[in-house]
Parts: structure tokens; C-alpha cells; sequence
């Protein structure tokens, strides 16, 4: 049973985090898919739809949203070994966005590639110490954001505009049913310029740094694997100068999420979650949706 929920924590934490929808970015930093078990190579596809439902101001003021806004995503991530402990990797996703007038854009978001570390690794049992995987990312501004000029509507913004380098780790334990999970990144967003009418000419627009965080439970039975998460998610404030000029506002909030898994091999697996960033928290300057994922992973074992 303890090699069965080893097998689902891994299937779960490589599917990746929680899709964080930002509010006047597009999305959000999150975490790769890593290979957290004893495999050489993964793919693993979702495909998450998720609607807006709430707008939370930088006062904190809530405004419910109910205009149809939308998307659909496509996600491919792929890790490959390169040495006994070290392994690299690309997320890639394809979104198609439908905003409140109904009109409908595609294309590809931010990719992001990333070299990960098995730096806790699992030699002998333990009763309480984890695995763990470290790892770098580097997340490339290849989608369109409110940053560029052919963003003209909100459905044709699907990135967040900026390049961002960060790193963490991600943990993993079992308890013969049971199974626990935590992750950390820390990121740093870097500075680019913005022009178009809404800036009223070329802007200069710097981010900060931000973190997610993320803790989760799980019970196992055979094949099957149900669990629940929640993650944290802080940007610091973006500061606009030029003709146009803002401070920002920092960014927060939380998201919870159930899941469910199952075994089709010891190669494959399906899992489906559902999560939802306006139970939790005081969320602040936020765009708030709830997201239904199903994903496909296929493993390759050493």
C-alpha cells in the first residue's frame, strides 16, 4: 500500500499546481512537472476549463463576476533524466479564451523550461523523512499580455507578460494509506517596457517577486487516490513609469482544491481536480475563478 501511495503522490505532484489566474496578468508562475519517483522519462497532457467568478479590488472590495468569461487550456509537460539524480523539462500550454462579448482567441501561453535536482532522495525508510526534489524554472513571456499591443481584448491576453527566474522544492511523503505533500518556489519577475494607447506611449514597467505555496493530503485504496490541497499565492506590486505611472498593488490569495486519481498501469494514470480561489483567505487585487482539470500522464520507468 505505501508503494501504491507513493505512486499516486508522484502522479499528483508531477501533474503540477493549481492554474493561478492573476488578476491583469494572465496567469501566474507554477510549478513544473516534476519526475518525483523512480522513472526516467514522463509526459503528462491536461486540459483544464476554467471560468472567472469574482473580482477583489486592491481595497479588498469583492465584485461578482457572472459575464461568461472563460478558457479552456491545453497542457503538455515532459521531464527526461539526464543523470542519476538531475532531470530537465517543458510545460507548454495552448489556451483558448472566450471573454464577456463572446468573442474567442487562441494560442500558446508562457512556456517554461526547468532543471530539476533529486536533492532529498529516498535511500532507506524512514518513518518521517521526505523526498524531495529542488528545482530551477525559467518562464519565457511567449504569449501575448496587457503589456503588448496586440492584447487589444481581454481574450487574446494569455501570459503574464514578463520573464521570470525562480527555484524551489517539492517534498513527498506516505504513511501506508495516507500520503502528505508540500512545495515552495520564490521567483523573480524582471523589467520590460510597455507602449501602446492605453499607456499613452512607451512605459517602463517593473515587477517584484513573488512565491507560491502549497500543502496537500491524500488517502489511497488499491488503484485510486482521493486528496485535497491548498496553495498560496503572493506577487508583489508592478510599478508602471512613463507618461503613465502607478505604484501597483500587491497581489494574494488561495486556492483549494480536491482531487482524484487512478492507476491504469504502473506507467499510467488519470487524474481529475477541482479547485476554487474564492473559499479561502482575503484574497486582494485578484481575478478569482474556479478550474475543472483532467490530465493524462504516461511514465517511463528506469
Amino acid at each position: 500500500m505505501i508503494k501504491a501511495a507513493s505512486a499516486f503522490l508522484v502522479i499528483f505532484l508531477s501533474w503540477g499546481s493549481f492554474t493561478q489566474a492573476a488578476s491583469c496578468c494572465g496567469g501566474s508562475f507554477s510549478f513544473p512537472a516534476l519526475i518525483l519517483g523512480d522513472d526516467k522519462a514522463q509526459v503528462t497532457s491536461t486540459y483544464s476549463y476554467s471560468e472567472i467568478t469574482d473580482d477583489v479590488l486592491s481595497s479588498g472590495q469583492w465584485m461578482k463576476r457572472d459575464d461568461g468569461n472563460q478558457s479552456q487550456t491545453l497542457k503538455i509537460e515532459g521531464a527526461l533524466l539526464l543523470a542519476d539524480t538531475w532531470q530537465a523539462g517543458l510545460s507548454a500550454p495552448v489556451i483558448a479564451k472566450k471573454d464577456r462579448l463572446h468573442s474567442s482567441a487562441s494560442g500558446v501561453g508562457d512556456v517554461s523550461l526547468y532543471l530539476g535536482h533529486e536533492t532529498f532522495p529516498e535511500l532507506q525508510y524512514s518513518r518521517w523523512k521526505p523526498r524531495g526534489v529542488t528545482f530551477l524554472q525559467i518562464t519565457l513571456p511567449t504569449a501575448p499580455s496587457i503589456y503588448d499591443e496586440e492584447a487589444t481584448t481581454s481574450n487574446k491576453i494569455r501570459g503574464r507578460g514578463f520573464l521570470s527566474l525562480g527555484g524551489g522544492v517539492a517534498l513527498v511523503k506516505t504513511w501506508r494509506v495516507w500520503d502528505a505533500n508540500f512545495s515552495s518556489e520564490i521567483h523573480k519577475s524582471f523589467e520590460r517596457t510597455a507602449q501602446g494607447s492605453a499607456y499613452n506611449g512607451k512605459t517602463t514597467v517593473t515587477p517584484g517577486w513573488g512565491t507560491t505555496q502549497s500543502v496537500g493530503l491524500g488517502w489511497n485504496k488499491e488503484n485510486l487516490r482521493l486528496g485535497s490541497s491548498v496553495s498560496f499565492l503572493y506577487e508583489e506590486a508592478i510599478r508602471i513609469r512613463g507618461s503613465t505611472s502607478s505604484d501597483g498593488q500587491n497581489q494574494k490569495h488561495f486556492t483549494w482544491g480536491v482531487s482524484g486519481s487512478y492507476m491504469l498501469s504502473q506507467e499510467s494514470a488519470l487524474t481529475v481536480v477541482y479547485s476554487d480561489q474564492s473559499l479561502l483567505g482575503n484574497p486582494v487585487n485578484s481575478t478569482l475563478s474556479n478550474t475543472i482539470s483532467v490530465s493524462y500522464q504516461q511514465r517511463w520507468q528506469r
